[in-house]
């Protein structure tokens, strides 16, 4: 298994790094985190990395058509690298998620009917998958075009699967780029946009805000890839806060799946309370817990039509995870 995942990280790099020299920063689905929250020590230095890692847990929670319930514990670990290039800063990384996903059925249940079960399929669960592996090779380039005024672009390729799937169909991409404006020592304020494919779904396109507004007595409010949160710094080390963003994340399923070789999307918006200790600039540790709120999973056929349609109600997760500059 271990040989497995190296070797498909080798050859999704290879297929990123043979599109272009920037190819690559990503999300995991989404956008680009504040270059402040992915930038651990200053500029300046010849080349920095950075390795990262974590869990969420997410409850179990029921289908809102009572058809079932579905719970997940999500494992991530990734390395990065920054360095100066020109008159900016490039960073790449890659990232490598494992989702083991538990579905609980009820037999007939729910308003649903046979959109639980497939036709011919000799009552083959539809909207139920097993594991899950993603993984995304990302890269940026941040450029200063005066004191005031800064702008980013980046590209990301990823391949996301059930187990068992094919991992050359599982492969997708997107580009984002931004600018942003110092407005004072306060106040900084920009937009930008990410363009990213989805298997059999349409591409996603969504607005990357940019702010960051220092509100006086430790609190500021920050964009996070596609969100926003509030924190407060008691000190130097230790900070909390709220924060709330979108999610969409897209993976191949297996042959063997009730829709085979089809595709599903899990969207949602989680919002949760962070609490984030920093005991010095080479280490941070995150705390989260939170509810995901419009939770929804989308099921096509190879074909790319909408198989199924299957809503969750709010579930509460937990999450750790920490980083290391060296």
């Amino acid at each position: 298994m271990n040989n497995d995942i190296c070797t498909k990280l080798a050859a999704l790099t290879l297929v990123a790094l043979a599109g272009s020299p920037l190819w690559a920063q990503s999300t995991q689905e989404d956008a680009p985190e504040e270059t402040s929250e992915t930038t651990l020590v200053e500029d300046g230095n010849p080349i920095t990395w950075v390795l990262t890692g974590g869990t969420i847990y997410s409850d179990e929670t029921d289908f809102d058509d009572d058809s079932g319930t579905l719970e997940s514990w999500r494992t991530s670990l990734g390395i990065g690298a920054e360095m100066d290039l020109g008159e900016g800063r490039w960073s790449i990384g890659i990232d490598a998620q494992y989702t083991d996903y538990e579905f609980t059925t009820v037999s007939g249940g729910g308003g649903g009917g046979g959109a639980l079960r497939g036709g011919g399929g000799g009552g083959a669960i539809l909207g139920v998958f097993d594991d899950v592996t993603n993984l995304t090779l990302n890269s940026s380039y941040r450029g200063q075009i005066n004191d005031d005024d800064s702008w980013f672009i980046g590209a990301t390729v990823n391949a996301a699967y059930e187990s068992g799937a094919e991992f050359d169909d599982s492969i997708s991409g997107g580009l984002f780029g931004g600018y942003r404006h110092k407005m004072n020592d306060k106040l900084e304020l920009g937009i930008g946009l990410v363009v990213k494919t989805r298997l059999e779904d349409n591409v996603l396109i969504l607005p990357l805000p940019q702010i960051r507004y220092d509100m006086g007595n430790g609190w500021t409010l920050e964009s996070q890839r596609v969100g926003l949160r509030v924190m407060y710094a008691m000190n130097d080390s230790l900070s909390y806060g709220i924060s709330g963003e979108y999610e969409s994340v897209s993976f191949r399923l297996d042959d063997s799946n009730a829709i085979a070789a089809g595709a599903a999307t899990e969207t949602r918006l989680p919002v949760a309370f962070e609490v984030l200790y920093k005991p010095n600039s080479n280490f941070r540790v995150h705390g989260r817990i939170g509810a995901a709120l419009g939770s929804e999973l989308e099921f096509f056929d190879s074909d790319g039509n909408t198989v199924s349609e299957r809503e969750l109600e709010t579930s509460i997760f937990f999450g750790l995870s920490g980083s290391f500059v060296f």
